[in-house]
């Protein structure tokens, strides 16, 4: 049995109480605040111009935005705090070989992220190395960047393959600058 409603009981909308509009919003656990989501966003994009900026072919992982990628890395990152230095991006090298893309993970997104590494390194040290000298096990070759007025040409192809295999999933050795001799021995990378 369904009954009419007569006017007084349906209150006008001048009689109701205010809602603060969330009956207009389409999802009621957005907040009114929206001004804090885009403070939000503003704070996470230097992560992920680390991860896309970096390694644009991530985005084909995770077509077209990426998005689902980085909620997964941001998660893992929120949980382990890799360092911000460069060994960073051997940290998402490290995730990357973890997480649920592991499968369409290719070398170069990871030397992507290992000539990122390098780079940082070369640009921060304060060490009396010349150069550095990365390696991921599984890649045949192995990234290797100079310092600021270092001579490029020190360190040729022949150099790597004479080096002996990295014991670590991804290493690491300073060079001084005077070739293959000036490798010492393979560290890891922490993290």
């Amino acid at each position: 049995m369904s009954r009419a409603l007569t006017s007084p009981a349906v209150p006008e909308p001048s009689n109701r109480a205010p809602r603060n509009g969330d009956f207009l919003l389409p999802f009621p656990d957005y907040p009114c605040n929206a001004r804090s989501f885009v403070h939000l966003d503003a704070r996470l994009l230097p992560y992920w111009h680390t991860l896309f900026d970096v390694c644009p072919s991530l985005l084909k992982l995770d077509p077209p935005e990426g998005l689902e990628l980085f909620r997964r890395f941001m998660t893992w990152a929120y949980r382990h705090h890799p360092s911000l230095d460069w060994t960073y991006y051997v940290s998402v090298c490290r995730w990357l070989l973890s997480s649920p893309y592991k499968a369409q993970v290719t070398d170069e997104h990871i030397e992507a992220f290992l000539v990122a590494a390098a780079a940082l390194w070369v640009s921060s040290d304060v060490s009396q190395a010349r150069g550095l000298v990365l390696a991921w096990q599984p890649m045949a070759e192995v990234v290797v960047e100079w310092k600021h007025g270092a001579r490029a040409g020190a360190f040729t192809l022949e150099d790597s393959k004479q080096l002996p295999s990295p014991q670590w999933d991804f290493s690491w050795s300073p060079l001084s600058g005077k070739g293959a001799v000036s490798f010492r021995r393979w560290l890891p990378v922490p993290g």
